[in-house]
């Protein structure tokens, strides 16, 4: 017997053994939703967590297995899979309710959650109140920076609404950073049913991580899809913008693939220029006089071949840990140079493909590729619980707070697992800083690898690089033949290297020269009109996709933009009362984490001001609340 849908003939065992390896309480909700079992609602659900680890999941409780998969079967054989009707918001919440089987659904997140289930064709939009106004549309133009994931999102939604755009990116291709960063073994560290935009349906990915080329295989799939591409301007940079107040424009000089200096006119600039786009090359006595092979991971030589050679590693964060097997697999030896140890986290299913029944499932199941991404966000929302400082678990003799303390034990007892009885490596590798106070990396070998004979760990620190190699500082030598630089990103220099003059003169140095990077909802500041940030500053929220984050704040801009030219304004700008309130309620939330407060913790969250500029304090329901729409007692429309 085989179930045919759209020509795609599968047998019973296909499906026998898909339903064998799902996530069953997606598949329970997906197929209550078609068939409306109160079985299925009666179901138990079974908030569990895994060993040594302080995160849940809500799993079917296994007395049901056999019932749920025997349905789903006798459903999936059937001969109709037509998707019901989408249900309405009431519906859907009673529904995120029934997934967790009643446990500690947070009704203050219902919102985003409603949206991240995606049951709209398109759930986060900014749309016309009134009649579009073409006429004020006709001469109204407005420029993106930066053609990565918030750049396209901007150039659809602007699209969607009809209004004109051009996209500049200084680089040769589209995809932001994952055009930027090719060095081997890169893939996302998040699962792509949680990175992904949520207009985008079903789409094919090959992977749970992908991997740069599938996610740029991604990027082309959207830009091609939804008729962006033909607006994209690459190897096009902005050099400057300066606002005119007479005329109400922001006058941007651009330099193009040539050369050739443009002087261009526009409405509004959004800068998506990103948090990771300007590479760290780090501050060594003697770097330039290193006569070996040098690169940054941004700029990857493929031309080299490692193989054999005698290789060094400066940096151990997310980039320099993940590419580091590779390295360790074809050099000769490899000397790995650590100044800080980082929490490094397994993740069950790193590597691993998505399966032909999988795919199959989310392909041809109505609404289970909905629910198989909202189980993911629904296990991502449990990060923000790590964060606050508990002052009351701490008069107890505790760390940070009670989970986060479950989860440096958990993480230490996997470093002591992978390292064995290698007491030299556990005293170098265990961080004295909380967990989450810098970003968690994951682990893609990195301890199995050290644990290889042509492998060393320094952790004594860098006196100076040589023509032939590097001196730590216990004056010991090393000779290399290869360098690799994975000191990551300059991430307190927003916008750079783009000089932005707004009204009367200002410069975002005149309005960060206290403590760095600010912005009102990472958005928007005074004295810039008509300006725009993607992921600005304190845009890292404690829970919740960056793709889901970046609809939701194009939304907000959008918004803005549609007023302004309802209202026939001509620029919109914030006032700074506001801008002082938001930061002053910032500061005072952000006293109660962790990341500026941990010793050796921090990293790239805080910046040389000590103050976390990339981060933000607010739960994922309290931020959601203030930008699912502008409230425009904040701004000037003029």
């Amino acid at each position: 017997m085989s179930v045919k849908v759209d020509s795609e003939r599968v047998s019973d065992e296909f499906l026998q053994e898909a339903l064998d390896e799902c996530h069953l309480n997606s598949l329970r909700m997906a197929l209550y939703q078609q068939t409306k079992d109160p079985d299925l609602a009666r179901m138990k659900i079974v908030p569990h967590s895994r060993p040594g680890t302080p995160f849940l999941n809500y799993l079917v409780d296994r007395a049901h297995h056999d019932e749920l998969k025997e349905k789903a079967f006798r459903y999936l054989t059937s001969g109709d899979l037509t998707p019901a009707p989408a249900p309405d918001k009431k519906t859907t919440l009673e529904l995120m309710a029934m997934f967790q089987g009643g446990h500690d659904l947070d009704p203050s997140a219902a919102g985003y959650g409603y949206e991240e289930l995606a049951f709209e064709e398109f759930p986060r939009e900014a749309k016309w109140k009134g009649v579009v106004p073409k006429e004020a549309l006709k001469n109204f133009t407005v420029t993106i920076i930066g053609s990565g994931f918030s750049g396209i999102m901007a150039a659809i939604q602007l699209d969607r609404l009809g209004i004109n755009f051009r996209v500049l990116d200084r680089q040769s291709g589209i995809g932001g950073t994952w055009e930027l960063n090719d060095y081997p073994e890169a893939r996302v560290d998040i699962t792509t049913f949680l990175y992904q935009y949520k207009f985008v349906k079903k789409y094919p990915w090959k992977s749970y991580f992908a991997t740069r080329d599938e996610l740029k295989e991604y990027v082309d799939h959207v830009v091609d899809t939804y008729g962006v591409r033909d607006r994209i301007e690459l190897s096009t940079k902005l050099v400057s913008a300066n606002w005119d107040a007479a005329t109400k424009e922001w006058v941007l000089e651009i330099e193009g693939p040539d050369g050739t200096i443009e002087t261009h006119r526009s409405n509004i600039v959004i800068s998506a220029a990103g948090l990771f786009s300007t590479p760290h090359l780090p501050d060594i006595p003697g770097i330039r006089d290193y006569k070996g092979k040098m690169f940054h991971t941004t700029a990857w030589d493929h031309d080299y071949d490692y193989s054999g050679k005698q290789i060094a590693l400066i940096g151990t964060g997310s980039t320099g840990t993940q590419l580091m097997p590779d390295l360790a697999r074809r050099g000769a030896h490899l000397t790995v140079y650590q100044r800080t140890p980082n929490w490094v986290t397994p993740v069950r299913g790193y590597h691993n493909a998505v399966s032909a029944g999988i795919r199959w499932l989310l392909d041809y199941m109505p609404y289970y590729a909905n629910w198989f991404a909202y189980n993911a966000h629904v296990a991502q929302l449990q990060n923000q619980a790590f964060h606050p400082i508990d002052p009351e678990w701490q008069a107890k003799g505790g760390y940070i707070n009670e989970k986060n303390d479950q989860l440096r034990e958990g993480l230490t007892a996997h470093i002591r697992k992978k390292v064995g009885d290698r007491n030299d490596l556990l005293e170098k590798l265990v961080p004295d800083y909380a967990p989450l106070a810098r970003r968690l990396v994951v682990d893609n070998g990195w301890f199995d690898t050290l644990l290889k004979d042509n492998v060393e760990l320094e952790t004594i620190g860098i006196q100076a690089i040589t023509a032939d190699g590097i001196i730590s500082n216990d004056g010991v030598e090393r000779k290399f033949d290869l360098i690799v630089l994975g000191a990551g990103f300059k991430v307190s220099q927003y916008l750079w290297p783009v000089k932005y003059v707004g009204r009367d003169g200002v410069q975002l140095e005149d309005l960060w020269e206290k403590d760095g990077a600010r912005a009102h909802l990472t958005m928007t500041m005074p004295g810039f009109p008509n300006f725009f940030m993607l992921y600005g500053p304190n845009a890292g929220t404690r829970s919740g996709s960056f793709h889901s984050w970046i609809e939701i704040l194009v939304r907000y801009v959008g918004n803005v933009l549609t007023e302004m030219l309802e209202r026939g304004a001509r620029e919109v700008e914030l006032k700074q009362e506001a801008y002082e309130t938001y930061n002053a309620e910032l500061d005072a939330e952000m006293s109660k984490m962790s990341w500026e407060s941990e010793k050796g913790g921090g990293g790239y969250y805080v910046n040389e001001f000590g103050r976390s500029g990339v981060n933000m304090p607010w739960t994922l329901a309290e931020f959601y609340d203030r930008v699912k729409e502008p409230d425009f007692d904040d701004f000037e429309l003029n």
